[in-house]
């Protein structure tokens, strides 16, 4: 009753039949027989899951040499070889048990149970009695021819024969000094109601063991896998661009797939053609008429055996279109000035703005527009690091330098004193007392509006004057202004300004203007 690879539920089935059956040695009353009853039924449900189970396993052969018929047709034919010899022996017993009731009075009308549950005699003569028919010795024979075919179907596996022979043992037994035959040992001296659980039980494992060879049988054909057949070595760089100082890297492994069976592939919704897909690969390219980052996915559909057509999704990736640029730098320039937010403009060929990094002292923005403001540093250069933000293809992002650039800090320029957009030349003394202080930066690369906020004035005859919070010429100076004889020189001089974001000039040239 034991061996092969049994359940936790079919090994305590067996162990309750082995217990009711040493208790009938004793004693059959009706609660054991009762017992035994209950024991047919959980048996026989036990019989419905794995026949149920072995159908579903015959499908995917079905399938399987459908899909592949080179490769799992064969398969397929030694499956139903097993189930052929199975449903015989299967349906034997099941004919032994109905004969056996049969002779021990047949079934009850109204509950259709046998009606003699306790009958030992009717049973002895039918399957051991050496004038009947020894039915009991034919199960042997049966038995031992459904062992040894499996076993051949399966190619002799040697995990399957020791399962199997252990199963379906029907060697002579030991009890005591003499030896009992299996079949007296198997059903002698018993009643009806054990028998037929016994029989049941002989079934659940001639059952078990189709379903045994079922799966090593599908295994042969790599039942629920992927088949490959051609080996390549790979090397997928994380990126093609390196700057100096940088470092490549790249994933090299191996790569297989099915060179006989050419995919379907599926690239943001559209079916890639027949003739860009070959042995087993597909050739995709996209024209890059957008500027900016791109993405795209899809999935690959192959013939799996035994399951059909298996989709595989193709992860989101993402690529950048960059328009043509050309990168110009004088090299004498590379100045930046202290007191003001110098723009920077900063881009990578090929690398979509949102992905650059930039870092250096007093420098802030973002997509390749930049302001470094360098009033802070004490010292006459920057230096300016570039990075790009790159995706290896695990999905990991790592950031890459993409350079580094020297800049030069200067002060400010001096700015120029004008009245009337001169510094210098003649004006009529009215002109002169009425004007408005002005100072501004003349030829340079920054528009900045400079208000002037004091200054110091000298007019022939007085002593200089120092005017403060003002771009004026107070009433009291303007008088003497007006005064003056033409030829008169008017200075005004140690100007200063201020400029946007609280910007404070103090070198400002000087204005000397003659009286006309």
């Amino acid at each position: 009753m034991a061996g092969g690879k049994l359940s936790p539920r079919q090994k305590m089935i067996n162990m309750m039949y082995l217990v009711l059956t040493a208790m009938l040695a004793l004693n059959v009353s009706k609660d054991i027989l009762k017992a035994l009853t209950k024991l047919e039924d959980s048996l026989s449900q036990t019989i419905t899951t794995v026949e149920n189970k072995n159908a579903d396993v015959y499908g995917t052969f079905n399938e399987a040499a459908k899909d592949n018929p080179d490769k799992a047709l064969k398969w397929k034919d030694k499956a139903y070889e097993v189930k052929a010899v199975s449903d015989q022996v299967f349906a034997y017993i099941h004919d032994m048990k109905d004969s056996l009731v049969s002779v021990s009075g047949g079934y009850d009308e109204e509950t259709g149970a046998p009606k003699a549950l306790d009958a030992k005699s009717q049973p002895a003569a039918y399957l051991l009695a050496e004038q009947g028919p020894k039915k009991a010795t034919d199960l042997k024979v049966k038995l031992d021819n459904f062992r040894n075919e499996i076993i051949k179907i399966a190619d002799n596996d040697p995990a399957i024969k020791a399962s199997l022979e252990g199963a379906f043992n029907t060697a002579d037994e030991k009890e005591g000094d003499k030896q009992v035959s299996w079949e007296y040992a198997t059903f002698g001296e018993y009643p009806l109601g054990a028998i037929i659980p016994f029989l049941t039980d002989i079934q659940a494992r001639v059952r078990n063991a189709e379903s045994e060879v079922l799966s090593h049988l599908g295994s042969k054909i790599g039942e629920g896998e992927v088949s490959f057949n051609t080996v390549k070595a790979m090397v997928m760089a994380n990126t093609n661009y390196i700057t100096q100082g940088g470092t490549y890297e790249a994933d090299v492994f191996l790569a297989a797939y099915d060179d006989s069976q050419d995919p379907t592939i599926i690239i943001n919704g559209q079916t890639l053609s027949a003739e860009k897909i070959e042995n087993g690969k597909g050739k995709i390219s996209f024209p890059a008429n957008s500027v900016g980052e791109q993405t795209w996915g899809g999935k690959i559909i192959i013939k799996q055996i035994g399951k059909g057509d298996v989709e595989y999704e193709i992860p989101t990736t993402t690529y950048t279109v960059a328009p043509p640029s050309v990168v110009i730098s004088p090299s004498k320039m590379n100045v930046l000035y202290r007191g003001v937010p110098n723009p920077i403009e900063i881009g990578v060929p090929g690398i979509d703005p949102s992905k650059i990094r930039v870092s250096g002292q007093g420098v802030s923005g973002s997509n390749g527009n930049y302001m470094a403001d360098v009033s802070g540093i004490s010292g006459k250069e920057i230096n300016i690091t570039v990075s790009v933000e790159d995706t290896k293809p695990d999905g990991t992002k790592v950031m890459r330098n993409a350079g580094s650039k020297t800049f030069r800090i200067k002060g400010l320029p001096p700015a120029v004193g004008t009245i009337y957009k001169r510094s210098e030349g003649v004006f009529s003394a009215g002109a002169i007392a009425n004007s408005t202080i002005e100072a501004a930066f003349q030829d340079f690369a920054f528009d900045l509006d400079l208000v002037v906020t004091s200054y110091e004035i000298a007019i022939p005859g007085s002593p200089p004057e120092r005017v403060k919070n003002s771009n004026k010429i107070p009433s009291a100076l303007k008088a003497k202004i007006e005064r003056l004889r033409p030829g008169s020189t008017v200075t005004i001089r140690n100007i200063k300004a201020k400029g946007p974001n609280n910007l404070q000039v103090d070198r400002v040239g000087i204005i000397s203007v003659d009286v006309s």
